[in-house]
């Protein structure tokens, strides 16, 4: 995976706080649900690649709590790039820099007057872009791409339940060809890939959030 000198120079303009009760509510589920899952993501990465993804990923979840309080909630766009630059400086490494790639360019489309699961799909092409993965390599890709294209035909059920099929195919993928996992060499038949696993919760938690009550 080369990521060096990938992210596209485009800095988020600073923009002033502002309110969005559900913006700031679902942002709180998204981050609280992936510093819940720091123990479960490490122990899988364990067994397939450093053992850290689940730190790392709450490190960025964190970050972003932290600065809740700042980001321009009531402008879509403007938060997403934000968080963009977040992740890229708190996380590190080819992750913070993948996902600093996916928020921006998401934000940029989104500006551009798409619907949010377009720019979100806008911001997965260019992250797969740079990062070369795709379905089928073992990666988070395996269940953001499905998940993404459910969402902006189906709806987040429809995105929730793709996503966990994205990341239990994983677990029958015997070897990574790409990200960390890929230079392990490890068998990893039963396994599934910390980063799928970690978006699939994710969309199952966003779901619920909306689901009926």
């Amino acid at each position: 995976l080369v990521v060096a000198a990938a992210k596209p120079a485009v800095h988020a303009t600073a923009k002033a706080a502002g309110r969005d009760a559900a913006a700031e509510r679902l942002i709180t589920v998204v981050c609280e649900k992936l510093i819940s899952l720091e123990e479960p993501l490490n122990g899988l990465d364990a067994k397939a690649g450093d053992g850290d993804t689940g730190s790392t990923v709450a490190t960025g979840a964190r970050s972003v709590l932290e600065r809740l309080d700042t980001l321009p909630l009531a402008d879509r766009a403007a938060t997403l790039a934000a968080i963009g630059d977040t992740l890229g400086t708190a996380m590190g490494g080819s992750s913070g820099v993948l996902l600093s790639i996916f928020f921006t360019a998401a934000a940029q489309t989104l500006g551009f007057g798409a619907t949010l699961p377009k720019a979100l799909l806008a911001g997965l092409d260019r992250m797969t872009f740079y990062g070369g993965a795709k379905i089928g390599d073992r990666t988070m890709v395996d269940a953001l791409e499905p998940a993404l294209k459910a969402l902006d035909t189906g709806g987040l059920e429809a995105a929730a339940t793709a996503a966990r099929h994205g990341a239990e195919a994983t677990a029958a993928m015997r070897k990574a060809k790409a990200g960390r996992s890929a230079y392990i060499g490890r068998q990893l038949d039963g396994v599934a890939d910390p980063g799928a696993f970690a978006v699939a919760e994710v969309f199952a938690a966003v779901a619920a959030m909306f689901a009926p009550a």
